[in-house]
């Protein structure tokens, strides 16, 4: 597994600013955790379900290549990083959608 954090460079409350991945061996997201900068945050994937929110493609091997138009800064972490963030967030049995109705 490897572990990487994307910092987004905007100040759109519906998007997230702050996205921590864990990836497979082909690089596809198996779990997803979420940072909106109106405080509410969201997990998907593992024991938390909700697989339709990971990415269908694989992220770039080299993680510069994310950094590019300068709109975000990606960097790998480690998996304990990764773990104690995923531990922070509260699933949400209901989805994300769920925060609407």
């Amino acid at each position: 597994m490897q572990y990487v954090w994307i910092t987004y460079h905007q100040n759109e409350d519906d998007d997230p600013s702050e996205v921590y991945l864990e990836l497979d061996g082909d690089r596809m997201e198996t779990r997803r955790v979420e940072f909106f900068p109106n405080g509410l945050s969201f997990s998907y994937g593992g024991e938390r379900g909700n697989f339709e929110a990971l990415s269908q493609s694989p992220l770039p091997e080299d993680l510069r290549e994310l950094n590019l138009d300068g709109s975000q800064e990606a960097r790998s972490i480690s998996r304990a990083f990764f773990q104690e963030i995923w531990n922070q967030v509260q699933e949400r049995p209901d989805g994300f959608m769920g925060m609407f109705f």
